[in-house]
């Protein structure tokens, strides 16, 4: 059993949709993997920070971690040439 709840918003769900389904597939299974171990990812920094970010190539699945609640909230899926953080 998962140890956090993933919380997954409506627009981000539109955005999985519109992925390429090899890609898609990734990104459930990454989306997944964020329920057994949010730590996984990497801590982002300056005007990111709080927020985590995991790499299921090409995209990048960014999220926060709400330890008191045992919730991961993922706010924004993008393609890694798109993804503004840089």
């Amino acid at each position: 059993m998962a140890g956090f709840e993933v919380v997954v918003p409506r627009d981000v769900q539109k955005q999985i949709r519109s992925i390429p389904l090899p890609w898609r597939a990734r990104i459930e299974r990454g989306i997944d993997l964020l329920g057994y171990n949010p730590f996984l990812g990497e801590k982002m920094q300056g005007k990111f920070e709080g927020k985590r970010k995991i790499r299921v190539w090409p995209y990048r699945i960014f999220y926060y971690i709400y330890k008191q609640d045992k919730r991961v909230l993922v706010v924004e899926i993008q393609h890694r040439g798109s993804a503004g953080y840089k």
